[in-house]
């Protein structure tokens, strides 16, 4: 395994470029200069948020940094990257009417359609998503032309929720810039489907976009401001009360998030403070519930929770919180498996190398295709890499399958 081919290295590289020590980065990063030494030189695995703030510092896409997209290592990953390519043009032509004969596909067969776009989203078989989405797309972009009034806004609805499918296959395939395009294209549609909750997902994802480019002022922002205009639907007299809930309380993790990347010095503080805000939504709703495909309520705001600590490196909490846990079958595979990728972070940190890849093997069980496009578990399995002192087969297997051995 190349335990040289890193986002730290890559940090270093630039930095060098821009003519910047390591301890002015650092100040404009607002990360510790310790901290930043010990990423560039191997001892600890760059974390998103540590991605993000240099990335914008050193005026770099985040994927200069986590060297993404990964190079196709097997056919299936080269057929995911041709599908990428295709949605990529049914994306421009988001607003152009399509040529087609004849009636539009009835709002049934298109709820249809989407709801499989969610199972396989959920499921993460980005092949599958990848090979679906562009024919979706373009019969939702048929039907917004042929027809009107409700049933437009519905379609409206179910083009957004499109969009944002779209935008996780981009995401996880490491094509950031795509993934910024299809939030573009929610808010778009968001905007005609009239319904206002769907408006507040658009927030949702926007703040992750400003997230992933170093800007979390501007992410906490958008988050106060949303949940500023839906606060006062939570109201016991509202028919959808729950729906409501549960995107109130995903606004609040989201805001989490961006407290605990955002590198102030109350960022512990606000994190577990929009996070107790979250946890009181899920025990309001009683039930796991999948609002707009975001999945919310008690399992949810569980694995958050120990997300939440990993993002603070915060090891013995992550840790000691997942103990708790006990992760249905029926929880989206997408969650179950990201759940293991930041608990093998966490057993890093702890320099735990045989228990970070314990963890990489039971995500990988969970969700393969997840698990190898992970930028996470790269910089995971280089760091256990370094801290074996002979490197394991188990170890080597696992670099294999990623695609990662010289």
């Amino acid at each position: 395994m190349d335990t040289q081919d890193t986002a730290g290295t890559r940090i270093a590289t630039f930095r060098r470029l821009r003519g910047m020590t390591q301890r002015e980065l650092a100040r404009r990063a607002l990360i510790s200069h310790s901290l930043l030494t010990k990423i560039e030189t191997g001892k600890r695995p760059a974390t998103p948020a540590v991605i993000s703030a240099t990335a914008r510092e050193l005026k770099v896409d985040v994927a200069q940094l986590t060297g993404q997209p990964y190079a196709p290592d097997t056919p299936t990953d080269a057929q995911v990257h041709q599908q990428v390519a295709v949605l990529r043009r049914e994306l421009a032509a988001y607003n152009l009417p399509p040529t087609f004969d004849g009636p539009p596909k009835t709002l049934e067969a298109l709820k249809s359609d989407v709801e499989e776009l969610a199972r396989l989203r959920h499921g993460v078989h980005l092949l599958k998503l990848g090979e679906h989405l562009p024919g979706v797309l373009k019969d939702l972009r048929f039907a917004t032309y042929a027809y009107a009034g409700h049933a437009r806004e519905q379609v409206y609805g179910l083009l957004a929720e499109s969009y944002a499918a779209a935008g996780q296959l981009a995401y996880k395939m490491g094509y950031i810039d795509l993934s910024a395009l299809t939030t573009d294209r929610y808010e778009w549609a968001a905007e005609r489907s009239g319904d206002p909750l769907c408006v507040h997902i658009g927030d949702y994802l926007r703040a992750g976009e400003l997230m992933v480019a170093g800007d979390t002022a501007s992410a906490a922002a958008l988050m106060d401001r949303s949940l500023g205009r839906l606060e006062p639907q939570l109201g016991k007299n509202n028919p959808h009360w729950q729906p409501t809930w549960a995107v109130w309380g995903n606004l609040h993790l989201k805001a989490a998030l961006v407290a605990a990347r955002s590198g102030r010095r109350d960022a512990r503080l606000s994190t577990w403070q929009y996070y107790d805000q979250a946890k009181t939504a899920a025990e309001h709703i009683g039930h796991d519930r999948d609002d707009y495909r975001l999945y919310f309520g008690p399992t949810n705001v569980k694995i958050w929770e120990v997300s939440l600590a990993v993002e603070l490196c915060d090891d013995a909490a992550a840790i000691g919180k997942s103990k708790d846990i006990r992760l249905p079958d029926n929880a989206p595979t997408e969650r179950r498996s990201h759940h293991w990728i930041d608990l093998a972070r966490a057993h890093v940190w702890r320099n735990d190398p045989s228990g970070a890849l314990r963890c990489l093997y039971e995500a990988r069980d969970i969700s393969a295709q997840h698990t190898r496009f992970h930028p996470q578990v790269r910089e995971t399995a280089q760091q256990v890499a370094r801290m074996e002192r002979q490197s394991s087969g188990t170890l080597r297997s696992f670099a294999s399958w990623l695609g990662m051995n010289d």
